[in-house]
């Protein structure tokens, strides 16, 4: 994790502007998954069971649908980008994780803020290491169309 992304971590507990990539899908999509990170706070220990299973189900879904589509637009701008196979990976990697999340939640060896923590650094560490300079690089290739919102590109 680099400074940057540890001192975001620090103060930022929800969506902010620092995170955006300027593609307007994307930054939606990664609002609904802060959204869905914010359900947590609602869920204390003695919730675990319906409400951390429940949110952690939603999150492996819409994390998936994401990923794919994500993934299919740096396909779209070329693909070219030498991080986009790593990237996948890392996509690949964060379902595992969920997956391993939800088996400790089962045998009752996670606490909700050990999930919390965990999901708010990667997402917020994987927004600001891997999407944005990624994002910001595969744009910069696009050449600019008068009368076109380049937010939605």
């Amino acid at each position: 994790m680099s400074h940057t992304t540890a001192l975001v971590l620090t103060d930022l507990q929800a969506w902010d502007a620092r995170l955006e990539t300027g593609v307007s899908t994307i930054d939606l999509q990664h609002r609904v998954l802060f959204d869905l990170l914010q359900r947590l706070r609602c869920a204390d220990d003695a919730d675990r069971a319906p409400g951390l299973s429940g949110v952690l189900h939603q999150l492996k879904a819409y994390a998936g649908y994401h990923f794919q589509y994500e993934e299919a637009w740096v396909q779209q701008q070329g693909g070219d980008h030498p991080k986009a196979d790593g990237h996948a990976r890392l996509h690949a990697r964060f379902g595992r994780d969920l997956a391993e999340l939800e088996a400790r939640l089962d045998a009752r060896a996670l606490a909700i803020d050990e999930v919390r923590e965990f999901l708010l650094r990667w997402l917020i560490g994987h927004i600001l290491e891997q999407d944005l300079p990624m994002i910001q690089t595969l744009r910069a290739r696009r050449p600019s169309t008068p009368g076109v919102d380049q937010r939605a590109a």
